[in-house]
């Protein structure tokens, strides 16, 4: 049976970073009103998590009016959002910690400049490091990196970075060409399933005594594990074709076209991590 338990909505696709091997579309966020509607249909159908993503979700402006609206509505939603982290300050950081259950920051490399040639710029790391001991022990973190071509044999060391402070989850997403810079770099960025598979054996050989979860996301898991909404409330299927708009259909019909086999997998990870934020 199709069900979800969690949602990635990607709240707005305006960005402050220019990633080469992002994979996001250009369309125009929806006021805050509209978004509430969203929000009250997935609470009405029971999802549990809610990530908010983009694009950087900082600049949608109604961001935690909508995350506080959420909780009002259901205060028992987990809320997690995905974060390059460059516009943190002490103020962002206080609205988070209200409102928020998880935060997730991008590393990709340990050295400035891989992040300067990808187009996250050279204050990415500082800052990325910045934020990590800013929220260490406040609330839950994860980390994503995507592994491709060029950073391939520095991801292990980032285990050397995160391991100082109290993450909980480490993601390492496969560079997946889908659209956008993703597939127009693909050439540039790919890796094989070889070296994809020593990538994991890297990590798990420098990572066996964490208390870290280390997962790995390959194509498969893009394709059978994600509810995404984009931000003018579009679904699209595992093909990128638009089947619905969640503002117009109810949830349940929006994914009869989606392939989420792989969903309740994803679920059982996260079931090891429901505990709120972190006191």
């Amino acid at each position: 049976m199709n069900k979800i338990y969690s949602v990635c909505w990607n709240i707005t696709e305006k960005c402050n970073e220019f990633c080469e091997f992002c994979y996001r579309t250009i369309v125009d966020d929806l006021t805050l009103e509209k978004n509430k509607r969203i929000a009250d249909k997935l609470i009405e159908y029971g999802v549990e998590k809610i990530t908010f993503a983009g694009g950087e979700p900082l600049l949608y402006s109604g961001l935690f009016d909508l995350a506080k609206y959420i909780k009002s509505q259901n205060p028992n939603i987990l809320l997690s959002i995905t974060t390059n982290g460059l516009l943190i300050n002490e103020q962002i950081v206080t609205l988070i910690l209200e409102n928020f259950d998880w935060i997730t920051f991008d590393l990709e490399s340990t050295s400035i400049e891989y992040h300067k040639q990808v187009g996250r710029g050279e204050k990415h790391l500082p800052k990325t490091l910045e934020n990590l001991n800013r929220f260490n022990g406040k609330i839950n973190i994860k980390i994503n990196t995507v592994a491709t071509k060029q950073n391939i044999n520095d991801i292990p060391f980032i285990f050397n970075l995160i391991q100082v402070f109290n993450v909980q989850r480490w993601k390492i997403f496969r560079y997946y060409p889908i659209t956008y810079k993703a597939q127009d770099n693909k050439d540039y960025f790919s890796i094989t399933d070889e070296e994809l598979e020593e990538l994991k054996q890297k990590i798990l050989q420098v990572t066996v005594n964490t208390q870290i979860q280390i997962d790995f996301n390959d194509y498969k898991e893009f394709k059978t594990t994600y509810f995404s909404i984009f931000p003018n409330g579009t679904l699209k299927d595992n093909s990128g074709k638009v089947t619905c708009n969640i503002l117009n259909d109810s949830v349940a019909d929006c994914i009869k076209s989606i392939d989420l086999s792989h969903h309740i997998v994803r679920k059982k990870v996260f079931e090891k991590f429901t505990n709120k934020k972190q006191k």
